[in-house]
């Protein structure tokens, strides 16, 4: 049942070549996890930036208030400092929703982030035992416990990801009914 137009290549080759295109993979993923996290963090610097911009959005619009009611008679200054009070609550009710929800945000990305690494580490460590296995029970062998490791692995993780997404929608709520 072989395929006889198929090169013939040695077993010991063949594991060879197994091994070096997982130890390529491995170096892939390396590459491809590094660029991940500097995508995070170079998110995470705009996210900051819009916040700066936000604030000086705020200072702008205060700073053209307080010109305009300078040149108004008295009561234009209680009108200022009610615009400026309203402003600065609004300002900051939604930047500590913001910084909250970013937070929450970046803490279920983490965790994602773990888990996939976890995985896909796991997967590539299966497949160099599998490059490496003498026979194909060994292989078979190494297939199930591989299979019944990530089973384990992934329930922990989705228990993992559910208790914290339950934890930060419960802190959420409860800053939204705080007075």
């Amino acid at each position: 049942m072989g395929n006889d137009n198929l090169p013939a290549v040695s077993g010991q080759a063949g594991r060879a070549m197994a091994e070096g295109g997982v130890a390529r993979a491995r170096e892939t993923y390396e590459r491809f996890a590094e660029a991940g996290e500097m995508a995070l963090n170079a998110f995470e610097a705009s996210m900051a930036q819009s916040f700066e911009g936000w604030r000086s959005v705020m200072g702008s619009s205060r700073e053209t208030a307080h010109q305009l009611t300078d040149s108004n008679v008295a009561g234009a200054r209680k009108m200022r400092e009610q615009w400026d009070a309203a402003g600065a609550r609004l300002y900051n009710a939604f930047e500590d929703n913001a910084v909250h929800a970013m937070a929450a945000m970046r803490e279920i990305g983490h965790r994602m982030l773990v888990a996939t690494d976890t995985n896909v580490r796991a997967t590539l460590d299966f497949a160099e035992r599998v490059a490496k296995a003498a026979d194909a029970r060994e292989v078979a062998a190494l297939n199930v416990t591989f299979l019944q490791e990530q089973s384990r692995r992934l329930t922990e993780q989705m228990v993992d990801l559910h208790q914290t997404t339950s934890r930060l929608a419960r802190e959420a709520a409860a800053r939204t009914e705080a007075p």
